[in-house]
């Protein structure tokens, strides 16, 4: 199939999906129907990436991305049907979620640069009216967090993508002497890298990409936002949407020749992500808005993968290009679970501050088996793909001579994983012991319908790295070896469940 029959058949597929999504907007769909009828639009636009991955227009990195978001998306989606009724939200919100999601998605399985730009563009639109709707309807948080998002995120975005197409038409025009802009509809991979761009547009090139990051300097604008959406919403964007910004700048990279500035390029993000972790940690351990705590959790996160993404820089290997996507992957799987559980955590006790929640596991049994995997991948237990992850971090720099950036990437990972450790340990107390101080009054009941999704959520902390082992090559040996003690670890979770949680833990 021609890249051009490839390229409208993708097309008709996300019109078809965007048609199917209107048609269950409809108010008389019953769950189970909804959510059977839910595949459809996903599996299309599944099928609109394959077949852009098997005529080679993406390559593994977007793909495992864009896969990613469809399958963490999918069952956002079914949680966001409950927990809008919960929250007594008016209209079908939950179909806005699932058409964020397929924006998202779309948009890892972008073949070029005008479609990138425009399914971000709308995505990002999506995001900030989510936002919108989540400052309405919340009595806690920020009423300028959805300004904050579009003027800093979303603007900063633009002027990225819009600078890689003029850096592009300026190197088109110095090698053909004329404008082409024919480049924009090419798929990424037939594009060969541009001559060096002038050092006065690398800012420029990255600060959008940077910012969707929400590294230091440019982070101000998440806590608020990832905080006021909507839980489902939350999740997404702070699962999900936020590593754009990384798939940006790998893109920036295959498109525009920085060989020159890799050291300095490396340093940069070296030097942020080390700072992000730092500042994200703290504020973390100074919160007690538990969606305020997730927020900065991102951002500490994100400054991980930052310097992840330093080494790939320095050593642009397929092997460092799956430990960057396995790296996402970890934030995705961790992040999306404990965002979707603080929906219930919100609607069960009407109030997003949990410093005095304890017990959880009986007012939330099936969700809160979800949240302690997250919680375990966030410590690096072994059996998860935090564990997974950060192993593979220290082997890759290890084994190579350590320059100054590699070593202040080495002392950024020790220090992440050392923090990140003990505050998982304290976030972990939620689940367990008596209450301190007492909450007023019982915390609602959830239907554990509305839990199950959560609970899968939290699987996916497990079996993430193994499904994706087709589009991790180069780290499927080490993947397996690093799962093979998943089951003790799926076994030790359920123990400590039915042993510490559920006899510690104290309905209030």
């Amino acid at each position: 199939m021609s890249y051009v029959n490839t390229l409208a058949t993708s097309i008709l597929l996300y019109l078809f999906s965007l048609v199917i999504l209107i048609f269950i907007s409809r108010p008389y769909l019953n769950p189970l129907p909804r959510f059977l009828i839910k595949l459809i639009p996903y599996g299309l636009t599944g099928l609109a990436i394959y077949l852009e991955y098997n005529s080679g227009l993406i390559d593994d990195f977007p793909t495992l991305l864009a896969y990613t978001t469809l399958v963490l998306g999918y069952i956002i989606g079914i949680y966001s049907t409950y927990y809008f009724k919960l929250e007594e939200y008016h209209g079908r919100f939950d179909t806005v979620i699932d058409l964020f999601v397929i924006l998202v998605a779309a948009t890892y399985g972008s073949p070029n640069l005008i479609s990138l730009a425009a399914m971000w563009s709308a995505a990002e639109i999506i995001g900030w009216y989510l936002i919108v709707e989540g400052e309405a309807h919340s009595i806690e948080g920020s009423l300028r967090s959805s300004r904050g998002y579009l003027l800093t995120s979303t603007l900063t975005f633009e002027i990225s993508v819009f600078t890689v197409i003029l850096v592009s038409i300026l190197s088109v025009m110095a090698t053909m002497a004329s404008v082409d802009i024919g480049f924009l509809i090419k798929p990424f991979k037939t594009i060969p890298s541009h001559s060096e761009a002038s050092i006065y547009f690398i800012p420029l090139l990255i600060v959008g990409f940077i910012a969707k990051t929400a590294n230091i300097p440019l982070h101000f604008w998440l806590p608020g936002a990832h905080s006021a959406a909507p839980s489902p919403a939350s999740a997404i964007l702070s699962g999900l949407m936020t590593p754009l910004g990384f798939y940006g700048l790998y893109r920036v990279l295959k498109l525009v020749d920085l060989s020159s500035y890799s050291m300095e390029l490396a340093m940069v993000l070296a030097i942020l992500g080390f700072m992000s972790v730092i500042y994200g940690w703290i504020q973390v351990s100074a919160q007690r808005d538990g969606k305020k705590i997730l927020a900065y959790a991102t951002i500490a996160t994100n400054g991980y993968i930052s310097m992840v993404f330093a080494l790939y820089v320095l050593n642009p290997s397929n092997g460092m290009e799956n430990l960057l996507g396995l790296s996402i992957l970890m934030h995705a799987a961790y992040k999306v679970t404990l965002f979707s559980e603080m929906g219930l955590i919100e609607a069960s006790y009407r109030t997003r501050y949990i410093h005095g929640i304890r017990g959880l596991s009986k007012t939330l049994p099936l969700s809160s088996m979800g949240g302690l995997l997250a919680v375990l991948t966030l410590m690096g237990a072994p059996g998860t793909i935090g564990f997974t992850v950060k192993a593979l971090s220290v082997y890759y720099i290890i084994s190579q001579a350590l320059d100054p950036a590699r070593l202040l990437i080495l002392v950024g990972f020790i220090t992440y994983m050392a923090i990140s450790a003990y505050l998982a340990v304290k976030y972990m107390t939620i689940y367990f012991s008596t209450p301190h101080p007492p909450f007023p009054e019982e915390p609602s009941e959830i239907p554990r319908v509305a839990q199950i999704p959560v609970l899968v959520l939290g699987l996916s902390n497990v079996y993430l790295p193994i499904v994706s082992i087709p589009l991790l090559k180069e780290l499927a040996d080490l993947i397996l070896l690093f799962s093979m003690v998943s089951p003790l670890m799926l076994l030790a979770t359920v123990l400590m469940y039915l042993t510490v949680a559920r006899e510690r833990g104290v309905k209030h």
